[in-house]
């Protein structure tokens, strides 16, 4: 088969794979759904509401689950798809209803969860609220990605699958409008800043994806644009995307340096301090993210004291093996004056190291008893027990043999039973095996008759 008709075999059968057009709905039906799913009015405000209230009481509950239920039953995605959308198209009144019912969205949001956060349910600022101030380069492409496949669920026929609830949960635009409410009931601003730079990527991420899928599923044109006007959208466009993304790639590089240092911070302690007679009894950090500024490391010691070249080769080596630059090391070794503190630690270490070793000991005491010999059963019981079932027995003992292959390694354990009987008796050997597989809880038995 010619070459050149084989790849054009492979590459139609790809492209197949690949084509959105099989299960595409009109666009006339796309449109249709897109004007529903905008509109933030009569049953979609009060379910609106009411997941508000749902979230902002996970949010104060610490509960992922709540959380998540809340996002399933909310309508925000609708206004956001709808901007994207509408401008992929240029239906500029399609635009205009998606923001207006988008700054409605925004506003009944933040009202309603600043309402719940100045009721005395607050117990303390909780892990899921402070994950929603700290956006990131990550969640531009969460958005991005769920974005995509959110118009691409909306573009299909058959509308009744999970993608767009999976969307909604993976975006999460209800937890930070949640959080920014709760900046406002409380006054924390910072709480407010960085929940609605959050929202404000997810939201614009998903419009963004949106927009992509619309032109590239080749949808008509309502409206018109100029060349010149085009342009300048454009332009607009991308302006605004780099301004909202150029401090979520600085906050992630921050976040990134700043758990590298920790996890070199670790790696330094519990190396460069190893000493036999010395012990670390306390360690903390001060991280500064400030290039002009160092970060600091303080070592409290006890036990003998470490010289001052010492320290000052392990000073040499923070930057060179530990990736610790610009770092002051503070060590303070142990004294009479602080002595009582560094026992005190000294002690706490020694407590965890006793619990270790009892941990070990008790595993080491459960490998024995496994592995003991069979003479340390109670051999001359169980003649007792089965000299009653089986009275012309004479003597019986019991011992457990473990085979080894050619490497040392344990491969089978059988038990030997030695049996003698009085003579001219017969014995029921199957029940006696039967009888000792119960006792010693393994089939592995072989029955010997002594003469």
């Amino acid at each position: 088969m010619d070459k050149n008709k084989v790849m054009d075999f492979i590459r139609h059968r790809v492209l197949e794979r690949f084509a959105l057009g099989a299960d595409a709905a009109t666009q006339e039906e796309v449109n249709s759904n897109i004007q529903k799913g905008i509109m933030i009015r009569g049953t979609n405000l009060w379910v609106l509401i009411f997941a508000i209230f749902i979230a902002s009481l996970g949010l104060n509950t610490n509960s992922t689950a709540v959380i998540i239920g809340a996002m399933l039953i909310s309508p925000l995605m609708g206004p956001i798809i709808g901007m994207g959308y509408s401008m992929g198209v240029y239906d500029f009144n399609l635009l205009k209803e998606s923001l207006r019912n988008f700054l409605v969205m925004v506003v009944v949001s933040l009202v309603t969860s600043a309402v719940f956060f100045t009721l005395p349910l607050i117990t303390s600022t909780q892990s899921e609220l402070l994950a929603r101030t700290q956006p990131t380069t990550y969640d531009i492409l969460i958005a991005l990605f769920g974005g995509l496949a959110g118009m691409v669920a909306q573009t299909r026929k058959d509308r009744t699958g999970t993608v767009i609830p999976g969307v909604a949960i993976a975006t999460a635009l209800m937890p930070p409008l949640c959080t920014v409410g709760y900046g406002l009931a409380t006054f924390q601003f910072r709480f407010m800043l960085g929940a609605l730079y959050l929202f404000t990527i997810n939201s614009i991420f998903i419009a963004l994806a949106s927009f992509i899928v619309t032109r590239v599923m080749q949808f008509r044109m309502i409206g018109e644009l100029e060349p010149a006007k085009l342009k300048k959208l454009q332009r607009a466009m991308v302006t605004v995307i780099i301004i909202i993304t150029l401090p979520s790639v600085i906050i992630a590089i921050s976040i990134i340096q700043r758990s590298s240092f920790e996890t070199n911070y670790q790696n330094f302690v519990q190396e460069a301090f190893k000493y036999d007679n010395t012990f670390v009894v306390e360690s903390s950090y001060e991280y500064n993210a400030n290039p002009r500024k160092k970060s600091q490391i303080e070592v409290r010691l006890f036990g003998e004291p470490l010289s001052d070249n010492i320290i000052n080769n392990i000073r040499g080596q923070m930057s060179s093996v530990y990736h610790l630059p610009k770092v002051d090391l503070v060590v303070r070794q142990s004294s009479q004056e602080d002595g009582g503190i560094a026992i005190t630690a000294l002690q706490s270490n020694y407590t965890e190291m006793l619990n270790d070793k009892n941990l070990q000991i008790a595993r080491l005491q459960e490998q024995l008893s496994s592995i003991r010999m069979a003479d340390t059963l109670a051999v001359g019981g169980m003649t007792r027990e089965l000299g009653i079932f089986v009275p012309q027995i004479n003597d019986m003992s019991l011992s457990r043999h473990v085979s080894y292959n050619k490497d040392g390694v344990p491969t089978d354990t059988t038990y030997i039973c030695f049996l003698s009987f009085r003579e001219d008796s017969v014995a029921n050997l199957e029940l006696i095996r039967n009888w000792l597989s119960n006792r010693t809880g393994t089939s592995n038995i072989k029955i010997l008759l002594k003469e």
